[in-house]
């Protein structure tokens, strides 16, 4: 069930959808925010506490001191998601008028100096975004979603439990299934078994 008013889980997208919401996106900034959280499967809050002394051309390093489970992960950090932040960093540079240093925050509030956007920021730009594609899009997206459609999609596509974790950070695999979404076609095929 997708996610309605605060109950259910986020709803898991394609990687078409999730093309069409980053396309969305009202600026650089939550685009890139977006696409951080797309292809490493990150939270929000991990995400926004990121620096950019941790971003490597082959992986991110989310601390132990800023992840919700206190254990530090390095997501592999592939093509898509490089160009798009090397967009970015060209983007916040243009916007500072300096390079990025190690200790700056990659997604800095615009009007607190020294203090990362918000999550209610995110979360608004989101709202924004979901609005700007209209109803047909679908429904029950959250910040969630993002974390929730890699694990499905990677799992779907054939990867193990074990590598999807490396991504998502869980140490119980258990807990990992609960974010794996089954398709609609699997989901109707095994309704057929009974339906006929």
């Amino acid at each position: 069930m997708p996610k309605t008013a605060g109950s259910g889980q986020a709803r898991t997208l394609t990687p078409e959808e999730l093309d069409a919401l980053l396309d969305a996106a009202p600026s650089h900034t939550y685009r890139a925010l977006w696409s951080v959280m797309r292809f490493t499967g990150s939270r929000v809050s991990e995400t926004l506490a990121l620096r950019w002394g941790v971003i490597h051309s082959d992986r991110i390093v989310f601390r132990a001191a800023d992840t919700k489970t206190q254990g530090s992960r390095e997501p592999m950090v592939g093509a898509s998601l490089r160009e798009e932040l090397g967009a970015y960093r060209e983007f916040w540079t243009n916007r500072r008028g300096k390079a990025p240093q190690a200790a700056d925050l990659v997604f800095p509030s615009p009007r607190l100096p020294g203090q990362p956007l918000t999550r209610a920021a995110a979360d608004l730009a989101l709202r924004t975004a979901l609005k700007t594609l209209g109803d047909a899009f679908p429904s029950g997206v959250s910040l969630h979603t993002f974390r929730r459609s890699l694990a499905t999609t990677m799992s779907q596509r054939g990867a193990s439990l074990k590598t999807v974790a490396r991504f998502t950070g869980h140490a119980n695999l258990g807990q990992l299934q609960n974010y794996i979404d089954v398709s609609h076609a699997t989901e109707a095929a095994a309704l057929a078994v009974i339906d006929g």
